[in-house]
């Protein structure tokens, strides 16, 4: 019987092991090309996967990012940065009225000397408005007769500081009302909040913030200046400031065109802001009582004499302090 060598019994030979070695090779290089090219249609690229892309601003014309929708009478929010704008868009009707009412968070992400400018653009790229302001003067835009029925655009522009949180609220009318001077605006809105119809203040619950009523300067959507959010209380230097509900100091620092300001967070979605102040009375975190002092009347920030520049906020949205003050 012939006897077989070792290369014969077990094909184990180094000629085999080399060509089984260049096979697996092989194997795994196609292996790996056919995985990647699958793993390639399921695996989005970091542009379009990353949340926190910091891309330019979403721009007028062009821009493959679709601006959120709004809808009249429905607050939205939205974050600026030093560079990163916002864009809405709205459907409206020829002929329709809009208004775009504007306001920052201050002592929530908002610093006090934040400035930005709004746009309101036609379908057709024509811009309708060209609105800026503050935190303290914040931008108001009003078109009264929208020329086209289609889409419309809003953008909201950091022009300087930070604006952080901002809210915006679009309000339609298919009527005009005349303008009479001294009687609110009924295409203005003053009472709808995030959530629903603005809530009815239990009695008592708000008292006056100084002893005097009297109004020194604008009132809340003041004719001469729609922007305006809050009441001109008269005031003599340092005349004591007072809390008008039971709550917690968030504020109570430099605030840009409030000059001293302090705000304090109520119960049930109400805030109050008091500007001007020449000397603050408590500190941030602090709770406060109805009536407690907050700080003495000032001509501080943006202010011309000492008065109390003051402000209701339902939720973050201005209201009409007239209507919730006893």
């Amino acid at each position: 019987m012939t006897k077989l060598n070792s290369t014969e019994k077990g094909g184990g030979g180094p000629l085999s092991l080399l060509m089984w070695g260049i096979l697996a090779v092989l194997l795994a290089a196609a292996a790996y090309l056919g995985g990647s090219a699958l793993a390639g249609q399921y695996i989005l690229s970091p542009a379009l996967s990353s949340p926190d892309s910091t891309e330019a601003p979403v721009q007028a014309t062009g821009s493959a990012i679709a601006a959120a929708w709004v809808s009249s009478g429905a607050p939205v929010e939205g974050t600026l940065s030093a560079t990163v704008a916002g864009e809405w868009q709205f459907r409206a009707h020829s002929g329709q009225s809009a208004t775009i009412e504007m306001w920052l968070h201050p002592g929530s992400g908002s610093s006090a000397d934040a400035e930005l400018a709004v746009r309101m653009i036609a379908p057709d790229g024509t811009v309708l408005a060209d609105e800026t302001g503050s935190a303290f003067l914040l931008p108001y835009v009003f078109a009264p007769s929208l020329p086209d029925t289609g889409t419309y655009r809003v953008q909201v522009t950091p022009t300087s500081g930070t604006p952080g949180r901002y809210s915006l609220v679009l309000d339609l009318s298919d009527t005009s009302a005349p303008d009479i001077p001294g009687t609110p605006d009924p295409q203005k809105p003053t009472a709808i909040a995030v959530g629903g119809p603005i809530a009815t203040v239990p009695a008592g619950m708000f008292q006056w913030p100084t002893t005097r009523r009297e109004i020194s300067g604008w009132v809340f959507h003041d004719p001469g200046n729609p922007s305006h959010i809050g009441l001109d209380i008269a005031a003599q230097m340092w005349d004591p400031i007072v809390a008008i509900a039971d709550g917690t100091v968030a504020f109570a620092e430099w605030g840009g065109g409030y000059g001293n300001l302090v705000i304090v967070y109520h119960t049930g979605g109400w805030s109050s802001y008091y500007a001007h102040l020449d000397e603050f009375a408590v500190k941030t975190g602090q709770e406060v009582r109805q009536g407690e002092l907050l700080g003495g009347a000032g001509t501080t920030g943006y202010s011309t004499g000492p008065h109390l520049h003051f402000e209701i906020r339902y939720y973050g949205r201005p209201v009409d302090p007239h209507i919730h003050l006893p």
